[in-house]
């Protein structure tokens, strides 16, 4: 979605006074989530100036590298961060973030559609009231630390199907309310059932997480929800699985090339389909093919 960004903006002329920047790079895009790289070289020398989230998104940044202070006009209240701290970003909050020291920071930054977030609450059994009320600054978190460094450095991770994990881990701890186990019903196992031959049957093709809930009647989060519960896995693992098992049987059974192979069963990059299949098989594509 291309209104989906985290707004890190100023008045021109008061950049120009700045001996550092503000620079948001869009490392990733899904359906309801971005993923953008925050880099900051203030120091304490520059003014604060105020910035704005968003409107209709929801920001949760991690602060990888480097400390600074963020306030948010929703409470006025100033907040020390440090690396693995996370910031919640309301969509209309302004704030203002100063340096005590020079050096500059480093943010993951993910943003999320403001239904898909109310999707992930309602199914999670979170109320929004009181994570609006919530402080806007969360101690680290190791759950969506992890899940956010996956995002940025695995390209076999689907951004939205990550997305919602990190909002659920961050929800339920902000609210302080832990999260609704989904409750066993035996339509589930039919309706995953059906996902699943629909994965199977269109692995070769671009899957949207949104694509198959929909199709079998469930929203996003509470489709990854139930697939998880009834399978063990989430559904992008399970379609990258179809998709090695299918490559797996052309490498056996053909004499294809091995790059014909993999944009044919569904990957887009050659070094991401070596790296998922010999993760899922244990050897690569080639050794797989020699035994």
């Amino acid at each position: 979605m291309e209104n989906l960004a985290l707004a890190i903006v100023g008045l021109a002329a008061m950049l120009t006074l700045m001996s550092g920047l503000v620079t948001v790079t869009v490392a990733r895009r899904g359906r309801s989530t971005q993923l953008s790289n925050v880099t900051c070289t203030l120091g304490r020398h520059d003014k604060p100036y105020p910035e704005v989230h968003e409107r209709a998104v929801w920001t949760i940044a991690l602060v990888r590298r480097g400390t600074f202070r963020y306030r948010s006009a929703a409470t006025n209240r100033m907040h020390v961060l440090r690396p693995g701290w996370l910031v919640v970003g309301q969509p209309d909050i302004s704030f203002e973030c100063s340096h005590e020291h020079e050096g500059g920071d480093d943010c993951a930054s993910l943003t999320i559609a403001q239904d898909a977030l109310h999707d992930v609450a309602r199914a999670a059994g979170v109320s929004m009231k009181s994570f609006v009320s919530s402080p806007p600054v969360l101690p680290p978190l190791p759950r969506a630390e992890v899940l956010v460094e996956r995002a940025r450095l695995r390209d076999d991770a689907d951004l939205d199907e990550v997305g919602y994990l990190i909002v659920e881990s961050v929800l339920a701890h902000a609210s302080g309310i832990p999260t609704l186990e989904v409750a066993p019903h035996p339509s589930h196992v039919g309706r995953i059932g059906d996902a699943m031959d629909l994965i199977e049957r269109s692995c070769r093709q671009p899957l949207a997480l949104s694509d198959v809930a929909s199709a079998v009647g469930f929203s996003p989060f509470h489709f990854l929800r139930v697939f998880r519960r009834v399978t063990g896995t989430t559904p992008h693992q399970y379609l990258l699985g179809a998709r090695i098992r299918l490559a797996a049987r052309l490498l056996r059974d053909t004499h294809r090339p091995v790059t014909e192979i993999a944009y044919d069963v569904g990957f887009e990059d050659l070094s991401n389909f070596v790296r998922t299949f010999h993760r899922v098989i244990g050897s690569s594509p080639r050794t797989y093919r020699r035994g």
